[in-house]
C-alpha cells in the first residue's frame, strides 16, 4: 500500500476528531490522541486495500459506517481516551458514513443525507482513469445509484477545525 501523503487518512481522522470536539467535553490532548490512533488503525486497516490506480477497488472495505453499531476502528481509538461505547455514541452522529478512498475523502450524516466531499486530489497524470465498471462498483456510487428519491432529512452540523 502507498498511502502517499496519508492525506486522505489524516483527513478521515480529523473529520471525526472534529465531531468528538464540537460535541463533547474533550481535552485537546484527548482529541490529539483520538486523531493519531485513528489514523494509526485506518491506515493499518487499509494497507492491503488501498489501490491508487483504482481508487474505487476496496471501496466498501474501507467505508467508516455508524449505524446502530459503531465502527471497531472508531471504538478502539476511542477507548484510548476512556470514552465508553455509550459515551462515544452520545458525541457522534447515530448514522455516519466515511468513504476514505484514494484521491478522495466524503461522508454523509444519516441514511438520507447529502454526500459531502471532505477532501479530494487529482490522481498522477501516470493513473489511467477509473473504468465505467470501476465507479459503480463502490459503495458511495451504488448509493448515489440507487434511485433514492427520498428528501435529505435537515441536519446541520457545523464542524470547524
Amino acid at each position: 500500500m502507498t498511502l502517499g501523503t496519508g492525506a486522505e487518512v489524516s483527513a478521515a481522522a480529523s473529520f471525526v476528531c472534529r465531531l468528538l470536539r464540537s460535541r463533547g467535553r474533550l481535552s485537546d490532548a484527548q482529541l490529539h490522541v483520538f486523531r493519531d490512533c485513528l489514523a494509526q488503525a485506518l491506515s493499518e486497516h487499509y494497507q492491503h486495500h488501498w489501490f491508487p490506480d483504482r481508487p474505487q477497488k476496496g471501496s466498501g472495505y474501507r467505508c467508516i459506517r455508524i449505524n446502530h453499531e459503531m465502527d471497531p476502528l472508531i471504538g478502539r481509538a476511542a477507548g484510548r481516551i476512556g470514552l465508553t461505547s455509550g459515551q462515544l455514541f452520545s458525541l457522534l452522529p447515530r448514522e455516519l458514513t466515511l468513504w476514505v478512498d484514494p484521491y478522495e475523502v466524503s461522508y454523509r450524516i444519516g441514511e438520507d443525507g447529502s454526500i459531502c466531499v471532505l477532501y479530494e486530489a487529482e490522481p498522477p497524470v501516470s493513473s489511467p482513469a477509473p473504468s465505467a465498471y470501476d465507479q459503480t462498483a463502490s459503495c458511495k456510487n451504488r448509493f448515489m445509484m440507487s434511485g433514492r428519491t427520498s428528501p435529505p432529512k435537515n441536519y446541520l452540523m457545523m464542524v470547524s477545525s
